[in-house]
């Protein structure tokens, strides 16, 4: 269900759930939150559209692997939902930093529900913690409901990819907030902590904000390979099918 406390009630629990967690590392997402020109300063922005073809084989490679695929198919056991994407990085506030925060990935269902996703990789080494990535992915939720009548006001928008309105996006009743990794991330988190404990910390935050949080894994991929002797490379994806981890 959508959230129907304030924005002002939604930021204080992620600052709450934040300074009550033992991780330090979460520190830095609060100084965001806290941070009043994400969501007071409206300066105009148009996103240069990202490249497809890229050089990294990390993060940024699965995100353009997964979009380039257009469609991801999310498997929750019983049910299967097919998402299309409509576009990706694009920011959320409209401060004058050149570093705004940024989503990952923007979609919809096959029924028009909004898809937010927040993704992240491991391969040789670790990345972010997954209730990091869980409070990256609900403050970016919450920018989305104090800015979309700017956002959608300044167009902001890729040239040539799919449109939607911010708006639609903010107030819908129930959007899909996904945490998404490959294989190695949840392997290696879930090897050192326990995975219903994982559960319960995300129910924890997300009960007091009313949302719900999902998160998938999709296959690991040899970017390296991909990219061979090249300098730059198109990154793919071998399925776009995604497995419910929590």
């Amino acid at each position: 269900m959508i959230s129907r406390i304030t924005n002002e009630q939604f930021k204080g629990h992620i600052i709450d759930y934040i300074d009550n967690s033992d991780w330090n590392d979460l520190g830095k997402l609060k100084a965001t939150l806290e941070n009043e020109d994400n969501e007071s300063i409206e300066h105009p922005t148009n996103p240069g559209t990202p490249s497809i073809i890229i050089k990294d084989i990390t993060e940024k490679a699965l995100q353009r692997a997964i979009f380039n695929c257009q469609k991801a198919v999310i498997d929750h056991g019983r049910t299967k939902t097919e998402v299309q994407w409509l576009d990706f990085e694009l920011p959320v506030v409209l401060n004058k930093s050149s570093r705004r925060l940024c989503l990952d990935l923007i979609g919809m269902t096959s029924d028009d529900v909004p898809v937010i996703c927040e993704l992240k990789y491991s391969n040789s080494s670790k990345s972010n913690r997954p209730i990091y990535g869980v409070i990256e992915l609900l403050m970016y939720y919450y920018y989305i409901r104090c800015n979309h009548d700017a956002l959608d006001r300044h167009d902001v928008h890729h040239d040539g990819f799919k449109k939607f309105e911010w708006s639609f996006m903010a107030n819908h009743e129930s959007p899909k907030l996904l945490l998404v990794a490959n294989k190695k991330y949840w392997n290696y988190w879930l090897n050192r902590m326990d995975k219903e404990s994982l559960s319960r910390q995300i129910r924890s935050v997300c009960d007091k904000l009313k949302v719900n949080v999902e998160c998938f894994s999709v296959d690991d991929e040899d970017f390296e390979s991909q990219r061979g002797e090249f300098v730059e490379y198109t990154p793919v994806i071998s399925s776009n099918k995604w497995i419910q981890v929590i």
